[in-house]
């Protein structure tokens, strides 16, 4: 297994390349957006909701509104997009585990797993997705589609671009494996496997991502990100401590005997957290490190956002943007997140906050909106009352975009309508293309 390639991990062997003019926005005004989509068991209608709207989405970055307050236009409109997706499944090397088909690599990262992902090859959407869910225009073919779509804001339709993306990126939730690594997915896709469309690059999702043009990360998720520390993609000369045995059921040093609850339970840098550091997707302090190493000296033309795991109700500050020390409390050890109650039932964003009423899991981030909630007789699984759990890691992968860069936003799954976060995510994009 290859290790990860030094030119796109280390601020030495980047600071070795040709000088590049540092850049804040993109003068040719391309996206290339990557979607991070959980194709677990309960994602049907959630990546339903999200097919549902990428018309949409797409129509507010290549025709954007008008500010009413001046009469122009919020952003430039984008000239042309790329669009890639990719599985959360990454497998569950060492151990074999109900759902995870693959336990070596799962869907490895690769961009278009209906057509390159080793674990969806035994569980396709035609055999998996709900009848109806799949345009006519979808054959069983999984050579049908190439690593990624492109659409030409002149003279593309958006009505095909919509049936496209289902036919490309619906991934038959349901079927997939149900420990999500949604990070290490993203970071496989673009840096392990090089996505950078330049001269002489052969790695497998090459090809994907422009120069010039801003990168959206979107991932779509119900649970936090288990992005299981796996040696084998260690960034190079960076000391590493393996935690892929928390895949085995049979170990008792984990934080539960509960495969899923020990992605909840554990102390975040403890003996017990398998997880890669955030510092591995963006550091602060290295911008040559992590998904902006993948534009270097222009790190403002990545943009992360998610649709995931948060309350519906975002705590937020004077301004209207999101207060993310109250959702995610000022303790280490997460201890302190938010916690309320909504019109659907009890909220947290707390790290190891086990559900009095429900002993398999921890307390939701969110209940489905609208949906009704009986203290005396609490629906403990999603069926009963669909709810998502804290993703209390992707959410501080956002909050650093949003705090160094101006580039992150979040929006709750258990929404029935995804357009405002879509909207959201699109104005942030548009933010980046030059005047």
């Amino acid at each position: 297994m290859p290790a990860v390639p030094d030119a796109a991990t280390t601020d030495a062997a980047a600071a070795s390349d040709a000088p590049v003019a540092p850049r804040s926005c993109s003068r040719d005004r391309d996206v290339d957006l990557l979607f991070v989509i959980d194709n677990s068991g309960s994602m049907n209608q959630r990546q339903a909701n999200l097919a549902r709207g990428i018309a949409a989405f797409v129509g507010a970055l290549v025709s954007p509104p008008t500010n009413p307050a001046t009469g122009r236009l919020i952003h430039p409109p984008a000239r042309s997009l790329r669009i890639g997706a990719v599985s959360t499944d990454l497998g569950t090397p060492g151990s074999t585990v109900p759902s995870c088909s693959n336990s070596d690599v799962g869907d490895d990262g690769r961009l278009n797993p209906i057509r390159y992902g080793q674990a969806i090859r035994s569980h396709q959407p035609w055999t998996a997705a709900p009848a109806g869910a799949r345009p006519a225009r979808c054959t069983t073919d999984p050579d049908q589609y190439p690593s990624f779509l492109s659409f030409d804001a002149a003279s593309s339709d958006l009505e095909d671009l919509r049936e496209d993306y289902v036919c490309y990126a619906y991934l038959a939730g349901g079927s997939g494996c149900g420990l999500e690594q949604p990070l290490e997915a993203a970071y496989r896709a673009l840096v392990v496997h090089d996505a950078r469309d330049i001269p002489g690059n052969v790695r497998p999702n090459a090809g994907f991502l422009r120069d010039d043009a801003v990168l959206g990360i979107v991932v779509l998720s119900d649970e936090d990100d288990g992005s299981v520390r796996d040696c084998r993609y260690a960034e190079a000369g960076a000391a590493c401590a393996d935690g892929t045995g928390v895949f085995d059921s049979a170990r008792s040093d984990w934080a539960s005997t509960d495969l899923n609850l020990r992605f909840y339970m554990y102390e975040p840098g403890g003996a017990q957290d398998p997880t890669w550091n955030l510092d591995r997707y963006l550091d602060p302090t290295r911008p040559l490190r992590g998904f902006t190493a993948v534009k270097p000296g222009a790190p403002q033309l990545v943009v992360f956002s998610a649709i995931a795991g948060v309350p519906l109700s975002l705590p937020q500050r004077p301004d209207g943007s999101v207060d993310w020390t109250t959702l995610l409390g000022t303790n280490p050890d997460g201890s302190d997140g938010h916690v309320g109650m909504s019109p659907e039932g009890p909220v947290s964003m707390r790290q190891r906050n086990m559900d009095p009423g429900c002993s398999t899991r921890v307390v939701p981030s969110c209940r489905r909106e609208g949906s009704e909630y009986d203290p005396a007789r609490p629906g403990c699984d999603t069926i009963t009352q669909p709810f998502a759990y804290p993703s209390r890691r992707i959410a501080e992968v956002v909050r650093r975009f949003d705090e160094r860069y101006q580039n992150g936003v979040i929006g709750s799954i258990c929404r029935d309508d995804y357009a405002d976060v879509l909207r959201a995510i699109a104005e942030r994009v548009g933010r980046r293309f030059c005047p």
